[in-house]
């Protein structure tokens, strides 16, 4: 099932890439609540890391956009911000952390 899964969301990934959302509405989940309500709490847990900003009061302030990839055993977890931050790979989350604060 998983895997079925996986080809799915690869061929949506794509096809947002190619720019096919400026004509029909592709899936996606929405985090939103009230401040402090846990929506970062929620989406690390889908992640299984911490890479978003903590503190009291209104700390992320802006949209993320996050593509999941399935990793194997072998592969280290990275994020990219490709507008902000083209061509770099980041490895370690507290970078990740300080490019979105």
């Amino acid at each position: 099932m998983f895997l079925q899964l996986r080809k799915f969301i690869n061929v949506i990934d794509e096809l947002r890439d190619v720019g096919l959302t400026k004509y029909i509405n592709l899936p996606r989940i929405a985090v939103l609540g009230t401040q402090s309500a846990g929506k970062s709490s929620v989406l690390e847990s889908i992640v299984g890391l911490d890479f978003l900003p903590r503190g009291s009061g209104v700390v992320t302030r802006r949209p993320l956009e996050l593509r999941l990839n399935h990793l194997t055993d072998r592969q280290k977890p990275w994020a990219v911000f490709p507008e902000e931050v083209p061509n770099k790979k980041f490895f370690v989350f507290k970078e990740v952390c300080d490019t979105i604060i």
